[in-house]
C-alpha cells in the first residue's frame, strides 16, 4: 500500500512500529481505487460488490450446504451471516419457507442481498448475528459462518454463531451449517445440541445437521 501511494502522490515521513506503518499522503490521483458505481453481476443473475466475502460468485461451501438441504424445509427460518444473499435467494425457491430473516453485519453485502432477494418473505437485518434477537424463535437456521476477523483466523467466531443458532431455535428447531473441514466445531455443537451429525462434505467442507438445541446454551462472552 505504501509503495502504491508513493506512485500516486507525495508521501511524508514513514513511521514503522509493531508490524505496521503510519504515513501522511499529499495529493495524488486515486480514481482507479474507487469502487464501481454499480454492483457487479455474477453467476445466476445475482450481483456482488468488491471487498465483500465471495465477491466473485457463490462460495463453494454455501453451494455444498444448499445441495444438502432437504426439499421440505419449512416454517420460519434465518440465514445467519447471510452475505450477499446467495443461500437466501435459493432457499426462497421453496414454498415451505414462511419467512426468512437475513442477518448480516456487512452493510455493503446486505445492500447486495436486497437486490438479489426480492421475495416478500425475506426480511433484512443489519446486525451482528451472534447477538441477534428476533421477535420469535426459528424453526430452522442455515449458515456458512465466518472464521476470520480481518486476516486473523478466529474459530471463536464460528463457535459464537453455533451458540447463537441454539439460542434462536425453537425446541424442535434444526440447524444446517457448512464449515471448512479443518475447523473443530464438534465440541461446541455437543454443548449446544443434543444431536449433531455430518450429512455431507468432501475434503474441503463438512455439512452439519444439528437438532434439539440445549436449554441455556452457552452464550458468547462479551468483549
Amino acid at each position: 500500500l505504501l509503495r502504491a501511494c508513493r506512485e500516486r502522490g507525495a508521501v511524508g515521513e514513514v513511521i514503522s512500529k509493531a508490524h505496521g506503518k503510519m504515513f501522511s499522503l499529499h495529493g495524488g490521483d486515486f480514481a482507479e481505487w474507487l469502487p464501481p458505481a454499480a454492483p457487479c453481476p455474477v453467476a445466476e443473475g445475482l450481483v456482488t460488490m468488491p471487498g465483500i466475502f465471495s465477491a466473485d460468485g457463490p462460495d463453494p461451501g454455501s453451494a455444498a450446504l444448499l445441495a444438502a438441504l432437504p426439499a421440505g424445509l419449512k416454517g420460519r427460518a434465518a440465514d445467519l451471516g447471510a452475505g450477499w444473499g446467495y443461500l437466501a435467494a435459493r432457499l426462497l425457491e421453496r414454498d415451505g419457507i414462511e419467512r426468512l430473516d437475513l442477518v448480516e453485519a456487512d452493510h455493503i453485502a446486505l445492500d447486495c442481498a436486497r437486490q438479489n432477494v426480492t421475495d416478500p418473505r425475506a426480511q433484512f437485518h443489519w446486525a451482528d448475528a451472534t447477538r441477534w434477537a428476533p421477535d420469535r424463535k426459528y424453526d430452522a437456521v442455515v449458515m456458512n459462518p465466518p472464521f476470520h476477523t480481518g486476516r486473523r483466523a478466529d474459530q471463536g467466531l464460528g463457535r459464537a454463531f453455533i451458540q447463537a443458532a441454539a439460542r434462536l431455535l425453537t425446541p424442535s428447531g434444526q440447524l444446517w451449517m457448512v464449515a471448512n473441514r479443518h475447523l473443530g466445531y464438534e465440541a461446541v455443537l455437543k454443548d449446544c445440541f443434543a444431536l449433531g451429525e455430518e450429512i455431507a462434505g468432501d475434503t474441503r467442507f463438512k455439512v452439519i445437521h444439528a437438532t434439539r438445541p440445549a436449554r441455556g446454551a452457552p452464550q458468547r462472552a462479551r468483549d
